[in-house]
């Protein structure tokens, strides 16, 4: 089927051991829920906040929490079958089988992105400098936030509709052949590498050079070659009959009821889940030993103890690291933490969005990393 090693497909259902430092054993579960238990009440004591379902793997030992409410009108908990979009986690999974391909020999990470676009994109370079593929997925590319690009997809630009909003309504009404049109008219200011800009239109490029490459749509790559393998049952692009309904609706800051994105955000931000899912994810995460996990991971930039993988964050503190990504869309923020040294994942799905949830989030999964081990890096 697809190079992915054995763990892949069993990671669901061993114990993922490989690469835990020695030093502490695991913690009960009853230390683990009230660890837990504990920093959620803090959370969900703030204002505004609605559900939040909480995930931890402790070597190997996998612990499923969930608090406050799926829906505000019900009042009904959230629990594993409810689905939440996460966002921009979703551009980890391109980097996935971004790295599958590159180990399969169908391309390489350092290619020009051009070797893999119809017609010519003389624009796509600066000073002799092409964009490569790695650049999709570490921000330096030099591509817009998203495309088309109007004058009101800039942040500060004056509108009584919010930037997530504006931001969602240009996407939704995109289309794959304007995306091309509008990658023509792109301009870069600067070497591809030389500056930060985040951008979902890359990792957007970056899925459709992945249909190029297999000659397959990305939802049918994501199904074959990580969710099935990864028994992620729920975890999909476009929802299917069924799933619908076990979407958590998702709360704005003013309270407004917001829907799952655009599917048309693709690989950039269109996946939803479910906590067991995420949870399989992570610890497929977790295995330093697979090749495809320790490409996604290897630095494509860095800057002292920060560097940056295939879309995955990651901050070195002496012999310990940890690997993130957290995504936002509105009405919903989620966290993937992986401390591989000590063989713990944390996964945090909510579906409410306001200025200060993904702060407010930090803080509490860094109170649950450090609680079970205070060995954790704190994620920034």
């Amino acid at each position: 089927m697809t190079r992915i090693s054995a763990a892949l497909a069993a990671v669901t259902l061993s114990t993922v051991t490989s690469g835990a430092m020695p030093g502490a054993t695991p913690r009960a579960a009853a230390d683990i829920d009230t660890i837990v238990a504990s920093a959620a009440a803090d959370y969900l004591s703030l204002p505004g906040t609605a559900g939040l379902s909480i995930g931890v793997l402790e070597r190997g030992k996998r612990h499923n929490y969930h608090f406050g409410v799926r829906d505000r009108r019900a009042g009904h908990p959230p629990d594993d079958t409810t689905i939440y979009p996460i966002a921009s986690i979703s551009k980890t999974f391109v980097g996935a089988l971004l790295a599958q391909a590159a180990l399969e020999h169908k391309l390489r990470l350092d290619d020009d992105v051009r070797l893999y676009l119809e017609g010519t994109y003389p624009n796509l370079a600066f000073d002799g400098q092409p964009v490569r593929l790695y650049h999709l997925l570490n921000h330096r590319s030099g591509l817009p936030f998203i495309l088309p690009n109007p004058p009101e997809a800039a942040p500060d630009f004056q509108d009584s509709r919010p930037f997530p909003q504006r931001i969602e309504e240009i996407v939704a009404r995109s289309s794959r052949a304007g995306f091309d049109a509008d990658l023509h008219k792109v301009t870069l200011e600067a070497a591809p590498g030389a500056r930060f800009q985040y951008s979902n239109a890359a990792a957007q490029l970056a899925g459709y050079v992945l249909e190029r490459v297999h000659g397959q749509p990305l939802e049918t790559l994501l199904r074959e070659r990580i969710t099935t393998p990864l028994r992620m049952v729920d975890t999909v692009i476009a929802l299917r009959p069924g799933q619908e309904r076990r979407v958590a609706p998702g709360y704005d800051e003013q309270g407004q009821v917001q829907g799952p994105s655009s599917d048309k955000f693709q690989g950039a931000g269109a996946i939803k889940s479910t906590l067991p899912d995420m949870l399989n994810y992570a610890a497929w995460q977790l295995d330093r030993h697979d090749a495809v996990i320790a490409l996604s991971h290897e630095p494509t930039y860095q800057d002292g103890a920060f560097s940056i993988g295939l879309n995955w964050q990651m901050l070195r503190e002496g012999e310990r690291d940890v690997i993130w990504q957290d995504g936002a869309i509105p009405g919903y923020a989620s966290f993937c933490i992986l401390q591989p040294q000590l063989n713990m994942a944390l996964v945090i799905l909510s579906n409410e969005l306001d200025p200060a949830t993904l702060g407010r989030l930090s803080t509490l999964a860094n109170r649950i990393m450090q609680g079970i081990d205070a060995r954790s890096v704190a994620k920034p």
